[in-house]
């Protein structure tokens, strides 16, 4: 597992605290401290036990630090997943929303309504995905007008964590100016989201109770790698 410390390359250097510190490589040791570097070949009848025991725990608390590193790209990289960054549009939270039909995918940006009992989605910003449209009925849209619909059977709507297949959504001939905005995004998804908008950072957190967990984990990992990274090998005299 570690190398022959009988036969190991030893530097040695005194720290700001006055304290003597022993490696096994020289990328450990920091530039600052390069200038006073002592490097020397060692053998066990040369090399003290406290010298190999130091440089034992230098190993396992640099081994410790490395695992805390890769556990934190684990953490990050999950919670990045569970964050969606949003838009304000006239006071209106926009969502980048990936849905797929046909085996093609295209990302809308569609208006999070939770007062719409389904997700409607403008005609014209589907036409690349060259879609069938079935007959559907007619729909009143937010300045009151009521407009006819068709519907369109989607293969699955995506954001963050959540996926929902099979989903039917309502579609209009949008006339509006609508801008960036291409549709509505409804309680036929919404309904079984967990989700918290934080509107100072203009992003959405779904699952909040299991982001708060992975959270509060780095921060763990935070301090304890800033007490391994200040905590020094050669015991108190």
């Amino acid at each position: 597992m570690f190398s022959n410390l009988s036969e190991a390359q030893i530097y040695e250097y005194v720290d700001e605290t006055g304290k003597k510190v022993f490696v096994d490589r020289l990328s450990k040791v920091p530039a600052k401290y390069r200038s006073q570097l002592e490097s020397r070949e060692e053998s066990n009848e040369k090399l003290s036990q406290a010298e190999i025991d130091q440089l034992q725990l230098e190993r396992d608390r640099q081994l410790a630090i490395s695992k805390i590193s890769t556990e934190r790209r684990r953490i990050q990289e999950a919670m990045r997943k569970w964050i969606t960054p949003f838009q304000f549009q006239s006071n209106r939270v926009l969502l980048p929303v990936r849905i797929s039909y046909g085996g093609r995918q295209k990302t809308l940006s569609l208006v999070m309504d939770t007062g719409a009992s389904v997700t409607v989605l403008h005609k014209d910003a589907l036409q690349s995905l060259s879609p069938q449209f079935l007959s559907g009925g007619a729909a009143r849209v937010a300045d009151g007008r009521v407009v006819l619909t068709e519907k369109v059977s989607l293969n699955s709507v995506e954001i963050g964590p959540y996926k929902a297949e099979n989903i039917q959504a309502s579609v209009i001939d949008f006339k509006g100016g609508s801008g960036s905005n291409q549709g509505l995004l409804g309680m036929d998804f919404l309904y079984n989201a967990r989700f918290e908008l934080d509107r100072e950072k203009q992003h959405i957190r779904w699952y909040p109770e299991k982001y708060q967990a992975l959270q509060d984990k780095l921060d763990e990992l935070n301090i304890l790698e800033q007490q391994l990274k200040s905590a020094t090998a050669v015991p108190e005299e």
